[in-house]
């Protein structure tokens, strides 16, 4: 914090421009330091909204900003977001286990076949990829696709385990590893990218997918929407609960024939 104030008193930011009153503000004091240090764009006394701030600022032609100064009022490049994309903007804990490949066992299908596009790229192997594998075979598939109008990608899986490492020959002890990437686990034919839209040929598709795979470390297969068959959804059995007794139809009435109807008639006469 302190390198950061002298990095601003070194700005004719500060010099040039007049001091804001709190007089006319409701922001206390502290709230202009904490809002202004940190750069909030809530408040109109933030680095980042220097124009209702300072508005000396675009009348005075010789203004130099600092390059602390400015790595604050700088927005983050595309490139930087492109990088943070693959990995989770908030969790709730830092590190976790290292935990184990889920195996879909019970009958379960969710996840195995292609919902939003009409091919996708099935893994035929429980695995855990990183997100540096998953954005460049997203990578791949756009560079493929991009000349078919229309075209769409979906990534069904999100690198969202944080995975830790220590250096080697490193003592026993102090605590766990830093994060040193993201990753996922993927279980057994989990559906992982998905094309569609823009009427796609499916050999284009074939050869989009084919080049992805070459990005991941493990074995996959090309998957056509038209050509699955969906096993029909079975009831989960509750343990404990009393099924469910069939309602047997009552059988149909025998109709009675019009020469018997006559004699009961006559009978009753």
């Amino acid at each position: 914090m302190a390198s950061l104030f002298r990095a601003l008193s070194r700005t004719p930011l500060l010099l040039s421009a007049p001091r804001p009153s709190f007089a006319s503000t409701t922001a206390s004091p502290s709230q202009f330091v904490r809002n202004f240090s940190f750069g909030s764009t809530s408040s109109p006394l933030s680095i980042r909204n220097h124009v209702s701030g300072f508005p000396s600022l675009h009348h005075n032609p010789t203004f130099t900003m600092s390059p602390a100064v400015r790595s604050l009022a700088t927005p983050m490049n595309k490139t930087q977001r492109r990088f943070n994309s693959l990995q989770p903007k908030r969790m709730k804990y830092r590190k976790k286990h290292k935990g184990k490949i889920p195996i879909p066992i019970g009958g379960s299908t969710k996840g195995t076949y292609v919902e939003f596009g009409e091919y996708g790229l099935r893994i035929k192997e429980g695995a855990r990829l990183t997100a540096k594998q998953i954005q460049a075979a997203h990578t791949t598939i756009r560079r493929k696709i991009k000349a078919v109008k229309g075209s769409q990608i979906w990534t069904r899986v999100f690198p969202d385990i944080p995975v830790t490492s220590k250096g080697g020959e490193s003592r026993m002890g102090k605590g766990k590893g830093s994060v040193d990437y993201y990753a996922t686990r993927v279980g057994l034919n989990r559906i992982i990218f998905e094309i569609g839209g823009g009427g796609i040929r499916r050999e284009h598709a074939k050869e989009a997918l084919r080049l992805a795979s070459t990005k991941l470390p493990v074995a996959v297969e090309f998957v056509v929407k038209a050509d699955q068959i969906k096993p029909p959804k079975i009831p989960r059995a509750i343990p404990g609960a009393i099924p469910a007794k069939a309602v047997t139809p009552a059988p149909a009435a025998t109709p009675i024939a019009p020469a018997v109807v006559a004699k009961e008639a006559e009978v009753v006469a």
